[in-house]
């Protein structure tokens, strides 16, 4: 489980943008709400979707009660909405977890990730896109006044779209937040904004566990239920992320009503 300290990113370093297998441009759209893995007759923009995603994300339509704590800044300043049916979204930082099975010099890193491969090896933190989510209820009530992701739907390797200035890629649900019971760090489940060393470097983000990461505008859109959970092992998951991008816009998109 993530348990590293986070330190906010205080310059900002002129980024290679190195677009992912099924990236899109971002610029504009309109919106409502549903979303079903079923195909969409019509062909939805990352930047369509997004501004959807946007204008989804209002007060009747947030999920928790009380507010998230960005991992880079520690602002408690994050809500996750509910954009669509089944389909959750926040925006915060990434901070660079580097968690798993690939060996790093980062006197944090830890072996092991929450979530498996469909094979039973841990992750591998530079080769999986995978997102971070709090391990508990930190609250300790349900339903919980955080967003805990046990009450929506959402297992390990669980589809994301991850929205990052002009790029969007397909990411999975891989590690979590410190939970109540852990006292490795200062860190704790509230917290949202981490994700894989891969995730970042596929954003254009820098991707060190010790020196990477981003303060803020990283969107996470979280598909729900059993269909949209990802198989396939460190060598290919990335990839099978990578196919589910487009399929993604298009059903959140008419999910949305754009």
């Amino acid at each position: 489980m993530s348990s590293r300290k986070r330190f906010a990113v205080v310059a900002a370093a002129a980024l290679t943008l190195i677009a992912p297998p099924l990236g899109a441009k971002v610029a504009e759209a309109a919106t409502t709400n549903t979303a079903s893995p079923a195909s969409a007759d019509k062909t939805y923009t990352a930047a369509e979707v997004l501004a959807g995603v946007q204008k989804n994300s209002t007060t009747a339509n947030k999920v928790n009660s009380k507010p998230h704590i960005n991992t880079m800044t520690r602002s408690q300043n994050v809500n996750v909405f509910q954009v669509s049916s089944g389909v959750y979204a926040y925006s915060s930082s990434l901070a660079v977890d580097d968690d798993g099975s690939d060996p790093d010099s980062d006197p944090d890193h830890q072996g092991e990730t929450t979530f498996q491969d469909s094979t039973g090896a841990q992750l591998a933190a530079h080769h999986v896109p995978f997102y971070v989510l709090g391990d508990d209820c930190y609250d300790r009530k349900s339903p919980c006044p955080h967003f805990f992701y046990k009450e929506h739907g959402i297992k390990g390797r669980q589809f994301a779209l991850m929205f990052y200035k002009s790029k969007v890629i397909g990411a999975i649900f891989g590690d979590t937040q410190t939970g109540n019971d852990q006292t490795t760090s200062d860190n704790d489940s509230r917290e949202l904004g981490e994700a894989s060393v891969k995730a970042a470097s596929s954003l254009g983000i820098p991707s060190s566990g010790t020196t990477g990461g981003v303060d803020n505008g990283v969107t996470v859109v979280i598909f729900s239920g059993s269909s949209w959970v990802v198989n396939g092992t460190n060598s290919n998951l990335n990839a099978n992320a990578q196919a589910l991008v487009q399929k993604a816009l298009d059903s959140l998109g008419a999910g949305m009503g754009l």
